[in-house]
């Protein structure tokens, strides 16, 4: 604890030359997961949609993103969101950039989950290229500035056109990109491109995909506000979208007059439980033992209590369940508030214990944290320290506007 009672997350890590290990590892693992001589668990028909996707959608709209599988897959529709390989490069140099270091975790946190379920979302492999090479990462004869911007555009583009050349008429491939002059260059190539706009959300990406076919896409949710960087430098925002260059954008329709923008805490809270549950749960799924990965039947399933001998599969727990049984594992008791309470997401229906961001204090946050943090170091466990670490500049930024 530092001088004045708050929670120095830094002091997670005795080493800042550890403090990006666990970032490191999940994109070696993204990688290994792109290159696996796996199929999708759904087969790729000649009516599947490729939804090609840019670093900045991930760092800057992964709520939105990730809306938008959640929907696919709820809904069926044939679509496969492709990760470019130098996407995967581009996330781990921002690692440490002006508060993009956490934005970068919990997008890599997603896609490692994502991808390995092989269902909607898929990684680029080394030999899915149009390069005479046949390898992404291997350089062709005269190629020129290796590693700069241009040259990483170059490769999501020559994503596209690969799996743009994959299939027949009736399958298509898009971009997804807030770099307009990478939509300019992907339209000239005849790969449409979808574009952020003002409150952007996941019908409107379905409305890019396909709102030429007379689909219903009722279904798809609507606009959502969520946690943005609120650390971002100018240089930062010259990726991002430019809102009055309509030309490719697809923006939502303003039917509620009456919006007003969340809370940033209210935000952050929903990000960090986002982040922090998923973590969770890969950590059971890492130290359990054979009484978390087993099947209870549905009629066990609905039985299972605090009290219950039985656990859910771990990949199935909520962030409480995950507490108790790590904790439980190794004696800990932990202070008010606990993580799992913190953990808790406050919807219209009535959670007890939940709260909204705001409604938590300052120093209720860093307890909170401080006992995550307590379990994730029983464990050995570097994800979780290592995403505390990248957290705190944003929890100072939002307590900052709350003064």
């Amino acid at each position: 604890m530092a001088s004045g009672g708050v929670l120095n997350f830094n002091a997670f890590s005795n080493d800042p030359g550890n403090q990006d290990v666990y970032l490191h590892s999940t994109l070696e693992q993204i990688r290994e997961l792109a290159n696996k001589d796996v199929e999708m668990q759904a087969p790729v028909s000649e009516y599947t949609n490729y939804l090609v996707v840019d670093t900045n959608v991930l760092l800057h709209y992964l709520e939105v993103l990730q809306q938008f599988v959640e929907d696919i897959e709820r809904l069926g529709f044939p679509t496969v969101v492709i990760i470019p390989g130098v996407v995967i490069v581009e996330l781990d140099r921002q690692k440490k950039r002006d508060g993009l270091g956490f934005f970068a975790r919990r997008g890599s946190s997603w896609l490692l989950e994502k991808v390995g379920q092989r269902r909607s979302v898929k990684g680029q492999a080394y030999g899915e290229t149009l390069k005479s090479t046949r390898n992404w990462k291997i350089s062709e004869p005269g190629e020129k500035e290796v590693g700069s911007e241009m040259y990483n555009d170059n490769l999501i583009l020559d994503c596209c056109l690969f799996f743009a050349s994959s299939g027949n008429q009736s399958r298509q491939t898009f971009l997804c990109s807030a770099d307009n002059n990478l939509c300019l260059q992907s339209e000239s190539q005849g790969i449409h491109a979808i574009v952020p706009g003002h409150r952007w959300s996941s019908r409107d990406i379905a409305v890019g995909l396909y709102g030429n076919y007379g689909v219903d896409l009722s279904e798809f949710c609507r606009y959502k506000e969520s946690y943005r960087n609120a650390l971002d430098t100018a240089e930062n925002r010259s990726s991002m979208p430019l809102e009055d260059d309509d030309t490719m954008m697809v923006d939502a329709v303003d039917e509620d007059s009456e919006w007003r923008p969340e809370h940033p805490l209210n935000l952050l809270h929903e990000a960090v439980i986002d982040h922090f549950t998923r973590l969770l749960v890969e950590l059971v799924g890492r130290k359990g033992g054979p009484e978390v990965r087993q099947n209870p039947s549905p009629e066990e399933e609905a039985n299972i209590s605090r009290h219950a001998p039985r656990w859910r599969h771990f990949s199935r727990m909520s962030a409480g369940e995950c507490l108790e049984y790590l904790n439980g594992r190794k004696g800990i008791k932990p202070r008010n508030p606990p993580a799992e309470r913190f953990l808790l997401l406050k919807t219209r229906s009535h959670v007890p214990y939940a709260r909204r961001g705001w409604e938590w204090a300052r120093r209720d946050w860093e307890v909170a944290l401080g006992n995550l943090k307590e379990t994730a170091v029983a464990w050995d466990d570097i994800s979780i320290p290592e995403s505390l670490i990248y957290l705190q500049p944003h929890m100072d930024a939002a307590f900052a506007v709350s003064k």
